[in-house]
């Protein structure tokens, strides 16, 4: 049996790596039937956010790294220490095949350095390297870390092309749920848009506001819904910007949702103004249930997901007026909009969670 271990910051919040971590973790216990633990450096006791199924095991090494410092302050790398000697110690009870680093952590600067005998490192990626350089010593000092993992887990073959090491393999990100062929026509719900997002300025919903201030003039009777956590210093600017513009009535903020899907069928398109985004799953999980989306053409994840014109649109960034024109589009011709929502179940079911994870298997797990 395969001994796998990932290892996280936490699992307490809502977050895509934390979803997609518990999601891996459960197929390959439940379907592969590997032995799977996730060890974690600071879920400091609270409650892990994804259900994790009876065969995967959690345990907090309880670090507690300083968020409020560098990763290379004393004190963190005191803590460091303390992660290393936690980490060696496990793999000489334990011996895993594999450990899986798959948040950005202290960790991931030193893990194939001391890792001995036939256990096997992989570093997935979550975020875009479309702005780095291969320049200064920084980035040279991280190529040569990253070229010491066995397995560097990119998510499309444009992210693959930004490392510099022959280690690298491309792995999408799955949608847990299949592809629904059931549903109603994406033209017959309700009139509808819908993003989910984290409250941070990389979402640019400053530019999703204006641009529903000016559809909104022309079309009334639609709504927009954001959902994510609230609370934050850039949530409450965005709030204050709805209520400034008085678009509140056709703004509606819905806090967190566990239910992507179920809120997702409620729509008519999926809306994205990242300035950047590596490989969005809720593009994914809208097209699985028939819903387009209208993105911006940021680095890297969109253009890599969306067909354009077959599937959704792709708008050069910061473009609202064309942004806008495309909403009135969708909004004018149901027929498109239905197109584009078949077309969409379409495009989901290449990222089907059976089909994800066999490649997983097949690249790595039973190939080592």
């Amino acid at each position: 049996m395969r001994k796998i271990v990932i290892l996280v910051d936490q699992m307490h919040s809502h977050g895509g790596i934390e979803k997609l971590v518990a999601i891996k973790a459960n197929y390959w216990s439940a379907v592969f039937g590997y032995d799977v633990t996730i060890l974690s450096t600071e879920q400091v006791g609270k409650t892990i956010v994804y259900e994790l199924n009876d065969k995967v095991k959690f345990q907090d090494l309880a670090i507690d790294f300083d968020r409020t410092k560098s990763y290379f302050s004393s004190v963190n790398i005191l803590k460091l220490f303390k992660n290393i000697l936690k980490i060696q110690r496990y793999i000489f009870q334990q011996k895993p095949d594999f450990i899986l680093v798959a948040s950005h952590i202290p960790i991931t600067y030193v893990l194939p350095f001391f890792i001995k005998g036939k256990t096997k490192t992989i570093k997935e990626f979550h975020y875009t390297k479309f702005y780095d350089s291969n320049q200064g010593i920084k980035n040279k000092l991280l190529i040569f870390v990253e070229s010491k993992y066995d397995y560097l887990v990119t998510l499309s073959k444009e992210e693959q092309s930004f490392y510099y090491s022959n280690n690298t393999v491309v792995i999408p990100n799955p949608i847990e749920e299949d592809v629904n062929e059931s549903l109603i026509s994406v033209s017959q719900r309700p009139l509808v848009a819908i993003a989910i997002v984290r409250f941070a300025p990389v979402k640019q919903l400053e530019s999703m506001v204006s641009i529903w201030e000016q559809f909104y003039k022309n079309h009334p009777k639609w709504e927009l819904h954001l959902y994510g956590s609230t609370g934050n210093e850039y949530y409450q600017k965005i709030f204050n910007l709805v209520h400034e513009k008085q678009l509140e009535s056709t703004i509606v903020f819905k806090g967190q949702t566990n239910e992507v899907s179920k809120v997702l069928q409620s729509a008519r398109v999926l809306l994205m103004t990242s300035i950047q985004e590596c490989f969005p799953m809720v593009i994914l999980e809208a097209n699985a249930v028939g819903v387009p989306v209208v993105s911006f053409d940021c680095p890297t994840g969109p253009r890599n997901i969306i067909h354009e014109a077959k599937d959704g649109f792709l708008i050069p960034v910061g473009d609202q007026n064309a942004f806008v024109d495309r909403l009135e589009q969708l909004s004018n011709d149901t027929l498109l909009l239905d197109t584009l929502g078949n077309n969409a179940k379409q495009n989901a079911s290449n990222y089907i969670l059976s089909k994800v994870m066999n490649l997983w298997n097949t690249i790595i797990f039973a190939k080592s």
